[in-house]
């Protein structure tokens, strides 16, 4: 079942969107199926809202705003099921509105995500009468119930088969397996005390969410084995958790000053102007003499205009320098340029290949998540003092065409150095999914960086 959604208020009112997928998000990162505006719409959340498309019945729901979500005017708490010319509200007074419609014919609707116009070859069909609000209503107050009967149903019946589960392994518990289950409750302690000392760590500084979740899981499993579970699924969470430990204890370890010290000054702030909207990225410095890399996707739409001016802001400065684009990757999402005024500049310590990076291994991201709109700014394009936002990680992945890390970015950090525990680039942020929010990141390994590296920037290669 198609449904279009027509924006009628905030920065791109007017605009018609039409869908036919079973999820759709909406926000302003620019992985979302419906992007509002990220300098304009300030009220509308990253990832603001997602309409679900199941059986020919949509509902929707906030999955975690700032500034929350309205349909019809009334606050959003939960799904709720929409109905033909519902109005949602997203945000307050920076926000935008939408209306939501039905498509009955779905040979007549047009490509997905596109901007539709009234097609006037033929007159429009009448409006199918909307409904009173009380019948409104009343279905979506039945379809939540439902839903929550069924879901009441499922735990009534997942608990008798955990009770009886907990019967059978107490039995299986015998006097001849308490030396293993201690042997385990000696581990799970040891484990403990060395989370303690990491928690306290002068290099844990960032990692004390993922500190916290690895101890209260601990602690859930000393439980579990004291009252008699099962010892195979607790070894196997226990094998997971030790491996997590060993990666947040790198991390931890990291000399994160001494890396930021020797790079931050060369991440670079890039502005792009087209047609006269502007838009930003993240880059660093490759020579003295002003080249520069980023993504391809910052400084180069598909099939779109090209950019009529670019600026980049290195970290500390509030001077901004023209840019020319001198080469563009075919293969890769990497783009380089070069600094259209005297002077020397500041460059990253190293590129270091990525073939020898390993899975678990801590890394670093500088650049600019949310653009001109990060603290320490200053707010205005024109005004604004460039400061590097700076995230710690591990290498969560690495194949030949993809180096995957597990850090923050977020609109703005396209572009963005990855830097290893010696400080040496080892990758380029370039994206991520939309359902991860931001903590899954696709960065382009160093060495396919290295294999298009122009000839004048081969001494920045290090071993």
């Amino acid at each position: 079942m198609p449904i279009e959604l027509r924006i009628t208020s905030g920065a791109r009112a007017g605009a018609r969107e039409t869908f036919s997928k079973s999820v759709i998000s909406i926000g302003r990162h620019p992985l979302n199926d419906l992007r509002l505006d990220s300098e304009k719409d300030l009220d509308v959340s990253s990832r603001h809202a997602e309409i679900r498309l199941v059986s020919g019945t949509a509902t929707i729901r906030d999955v975690g705003s700032s500034n929350g979500t309205k349909v019809n005017g009334q606050p959003l708490v939960g799904d709720r099921a929409l109905f033909e010319g519902d109005v949602i509200t997203l945000g307050g007074a920076q926000g935008a509105s939408l209306e939501f419609h039905l498509i009955a014919d779905a040979a007549d609707a047009p490509l997905l995500g596109t901007n539709a116009a009234p097609t006037p070859a033929a007159a429009p069909a009448p409006a199918k009468p909307r409904r009173d609000t009380t019948a409104r209503i009343a279905e979506a107050v039945e379809l939540q119930t439902s839903s929550l009967r069924r879901i009441l149903y499922l735990f009534g019946v997942a608990v008798v088969i955990i009770g009886l589960g907990l019967m059978y392994i107490s039995r299986q518990n015998s006097a001849a397996d308490r030396a293993t289950i201690e042997k385990l409750l000696a581990e799970l302690q040891e484990q403990n005390a060395a989370i303690a000392q990491l928690r306290g760590s002068a290099g844990a500084n960032g990692l004390s969410n993922e500190v916290g979740r690895i101890q209260r899981e601990r602690d859930s499993l000393l439980t579990v084995l004291r009252s008699g579970g099962s010892r195979a699924d607790v070894t196997r969470r226990i094998e997971e958790l030790s491996r997590q430990q060993t990666a947040a204890g790198a991390v931890s370890k990291v000399d994160y000053e001494r890396i930021a010290e020797q790079n931050t000054r060369a991440v670079a702030f890039i502005v792009v102007e087209r047609e006269g909207n502007i838009e930003g990225g993240t880059g660093f410095g490759l020579t003295r003499d002003g080249l520069i890399v980023t993504n391809r996707h910052v400084v180069q739409n598909t099939g779109g205009p090209a950019p009529t001016r670019i600026a980049v802001q290195f970290h500390g400065s509030r001077r901004w320098l023209p840019a020319r684009l001198v080469k563009v990757s075919d293969s890769d999402d990497l783009a380089f340029l070069r600094i259209d005024a005297p002077g020397t500049f500041p460059t990253v310590a190293g590129v270091s290949p990525s073939g020898g990076v390993r899975t678990g291994a801590p890394i670093a991201i500088a650049g600019f998540p949310l653009g001109n709109e990060t603290a320490g700014m200053g707010g205005s394009i024109d005004t604004i003092t460039a400061r590097a936002t700076w995230t710690a990680g591990i290498v969560s992945k690495s194949v030949p065409d993809i180096l995957q890390v597990d850090a923050y970015v977020a609109h703005g950090s396209s572009g963005s150095p990855v830097f290893d525990q010696r400080g040496l680039v080892v990758g380029v942020v370039y994206g991520g999914p939309t359902e991860a929010a931001g903590r899954i990141v696709y960065s382009v390994p160093s060495d396919r960086l290295i294999a298009q590296l122009p000839g004048e920037a081969a001494g920045v290669v290090k071993q």
